[in-house]
């Protein structure tokens, strides 16, 4: 009986003594690291906590570090992450041609992201990884075709109509002052929502002013970015505890934030599941049921939910992860669309001459000669959107983390802590590496000393040799805006198509003016969004002048 009694008193000192140790390995390992990268300049970390973490995603004035980082310590800065572990921010071409595309085998995304998306969207393209990662994306591949675009074109601009029509009920009497980044909110999530999921939301009803489900996914990357110092704690928790405790335990913990999330996660899972149910019975009632539904059954959920019936066990995806799918793409085309829509209104707002232009352009076809041939390559129209994407990414960083000790060349040699030029950074495993697609983006040594000016006529005239030298490793127009490599962004094309139809809309129709009583300012984050200097709010608001023409 003494030896189980003091059997159980060493196993139970033993085990209060694990979590302790785990800890100090975590700090031990950060030390190792930050040794073996000392040489590497960087600005100095806020806090031992935060790090640099609440700089690099400050609301306010995350850009402005961004760039204030890039200009001081060039291509390739050290900076800290929370509890000190060091990463690295990158915006060198060759470096990131290594990373998303040569070397790509030895980098993956976080342990946190993998965690987070899992939990929120579940095992869907932002997920997953590997072999399952590139199963999906060569299965929904087929959907996001030019092929596919040219049938998504009607849906897409029946869609844009009925906004254009609830805009012109809202000026008839004269200009007036709108919130626009609420309606693009609407707009994009139509857009996802019927072209890709032959599904309405009833978004674009003037009468409803709830949209709970918008606003969730509007508001859901900013709140991430609030929790940015605790991120890296999810992944120990998620793999120990199960869902059900983590969101019990989270309710009792003061942080409003993580409630959000919560909330946030619960909405956009709800309205999913919603559309998940109804398309799987209308599947099930055959095809006349599916032909007569918004796109003739040629949306991505349908497709996936076909691909089950088939004989080969490979073309299959389970129904958890096309729910995943569907709220992955929900969330990640309504909010990058919006966003970017909004920040071409914006600068549209800023420059009347460029609107001119642009609508004289428009104004040249008839709704009805504007086919899908003819709408993508309207050189104007192109340049405009080419532009705004090149100069404000809606995703300015993405994360990377080395899975094993791996040597990267460098474009342009840095110098480091002692004077050393070294041409090749040394990436331990472990490492995580930020792509600063801003910083690439706006790179001067690439676009010229104009770099971070928004001039749509650069993409009429040749791009300056050193664009072309660069080989910038992105799929859309020598940008890595909708980055590179196994994990570019699969609907990239699907947005450039949403954006032209909108603009060739509404810009025909309306003249928007910036708004008389309020700056608009745009928030760092996951996703840019636009805010009013000086809110406190964390809904994206964007109040913008609007008369018919």
């Amino acid at each position: 009986m003494a030896s189980l009694y003091w059997r159980f008193i060493t196993y139970g000192f033993t085990a209060s003594l694990f979590p302790p140790l785990l800890i100090a390995l975590y700090f031990l390992r950060n030390k190792v690291r930050q040794w073996r990268l000392r040489k590497i300049r960087g600005p100095p970390p806020e806090s031992f906590l935060a790090g640099n973490m609440r700089q690099l995603y400050n609301p306010w004035d995350g850009i402005k570090f961004i760039n204030n980082v890039t200009k001081t310590y060039g291509r390739v800065a050290k900076i800290a992450s929370s509890f000190g572990e060091p990463r690295f921010l990158i915006s060198d071409p060759k470096a990131c041609t290594s990373i998303l595309l040569k070397d790509q085998d030895s980098f993956e995304e976080t342990l946190w992201f993998y965690a987070v998306n899992n939990s929120v969207f579940g095992p869907g393209l932002l997920g997953t990884m590997g072999s399952h990662h590139r199963k999906q994306r060569k299965l929904l591949n087929p959907v996001f075709s030019i092929k596919h675009m040219r049938s998504m074109l009607p849906i897409f601009s029946s869609i844009t109509n009925q906004l254009r029509e609830v805009l012109k009920a809202k000026v008839a009497e004269g200009s007036q002052e709108l919130d626009l980044v609420e309606w693009f909110g609407r707009l994009a999530l139509e857009l996802v929502s019927q072209g890709g999921m032959g599904y309405t939301f009833n978004s674009l009803d003037p009468h409803d002013n709830a949209n709970e489900f918008g606003h969730a996914i509007k508001e859901y990357s900013i709140t991430l970015s609030s929790l940015v110092v605790f991120r890296n704690l999810y992944p120990p928790l998620v793999n120990t505890f199960s869902s059900k405790f983590l969101k019990y335990a989270a309710s009792w913990v003061p942080l409003e934030s993580l409630h959000r999330i919560i909330h946030q996660t619960e909405v956009m899972y709800v309205n999913s599941k919603a559309v998940f149910d109804e398309k799987k019975t209308l599947l099930g009632k055959g095809d006349e049921a599916t032909v007569n539904q918004i796109g003739e059954g040629k949306d991505i959920i349908s497709v996936l939910l076909k691909a089950n019936t088939a004989a080969l066990a490979e073309d299959r995806m389970p129904d958890e992860e096309i729910l995943a799918q569907m709220t992955t793409l929900l969330f990640a085309g309504t909010d990058t669309t919006s966003s970017a829509l909004a920040r071409v209104f914006d600068f549209l707002a800023q420059h009347q001459d460029v609107q001119d232009r642009l609508r004289e352009e428009l104004l040249s076809y008839s709704e009805a000669e504007l086919g899908y041939d003819e709408l993508v390559s309207l050189p104007y129209l192109d340049a405009v959107c080419r532009e705004s994407l090149r100069l404000f990414p809606p995703v300015p960083l993405i994360t990377r983390s080395s899975l094993v000790d791996v040597s990267i060349p460098l474009d342009s040699p840095i110098t480091t802590a002692d004077g050393t030029l070294i041409s090749t950074l040394f990436v331990p495993k472990g490492t995580d590496v930020v792509i600063n697609i801003l910083g690439v983006n706006r790179d001067p040594a690439i676009w010229g000393r104009d770099a971070e000016e928004w001039k749509p006529e650069r993409w009429l005239a040749p791009l300056p040799e050193s664009v072309e030298a660069a080989r910038i490793p992105g799929v859309y127009s020598n940008t890595l805006t909708f980055l590179g490599g196994a994990r570019a962004c699969i609907g990239f094309k699907f947005s450039q198509l949403e954006m032209k139809v909108v603009l060739s809309q509404l810009i025909r129709t309306f003249r928007v003016r910036q708004s008389k009583s309020s700056e608009v300012v745009w928030r760092m984050g996951g996703i840019l969004t636009p805010s009013v200097k000086g809110s406190t709010t964390i809904s994206p608001t964007m109040p913008m002048s609007l008369e018919k023409i």
